[in-house]
């Protein structure tokens, strides 16, 4: 009798366990695809603002290079809040990575994180160099701090890039099979 009450109780537990940490994985998983979400978005408007930056670091036109400026100031400063908003949930999402006990997961995970931190920082300091064109007294200083932001700008696409797709490996490594489970415990 006290070894049926002792297994039912495993039981019991195993149940609550796997349950409990499916959940964590379900918390994790929405949280590493927000992160891909953020990270795709900074790598669209840094795309989408290319031609705009090209225009304002090489045109002959101040008139026309401001116009370009005020272009890129705009999808960057787009691109930098979502950035940000990716590296807070690739911390939320590498803490509670741990919770899914996979060790692949918590790597892909910090490995997101990291990306995610160097593509905002990247975006911020193009974001600086932008800022700094807009308020050039002339075409030669415009340009330059343009040619940098670019150059930035690149950097953050790429670094967004690694970190969408550190993000989509998190994310289909992450799995609640009873293998998984018991593997926990």
């Amino acid at each position: 009798m006290n070894k049926i009450k002792t297994c039912l109780k495993v039981a019991v537990l195993l149940f609550f366990t796997s349950t409990y940490l499916q959940a964590q994985c379900e918390v994790f998983k929405s949280e590493i695809s927000d992160v891909q979400s953020y990270m795709q978005q900074v790598s669209q408007l840094s795309d989408s603002l290319s031609t705009s930056a090209e225009i304002a670091s090489f045109d002959a036109s101040i008139t026309k290079a401001r116009k370009n400026t005020k272009t890129v100031m705009l999808l960057m400063g787009q691109a930098v809040n979502a950035a940000d908003e990716a590296v807070i949930l690739a911390s939320e999402a590498q803490y509670d990575s741990e919770s899914c006990g996979l060790a692949e997961v918590m790597s892909y995970t910090i490995d997101a994180e990291r990306h995610a931190i160097d593509s905002r920082d990247f975006s911020t300091e193009a974001f600086e160099n932008v800022k700094n064109a807009a308020k050039a007294n002339n075409l030669g200083n415009l340009q330059y701090h343009m040619r940098i932001a670019q150059r930035l700008i690149q950097d953050a696409q790429e670094s967004a890039d690694a970190s969408v797709y550190a993000a989509d490996n998190a994310h289909y490594s992450c799995s609640h099979d009873v293998a998984h489970v018991s593997n926990e415990n």
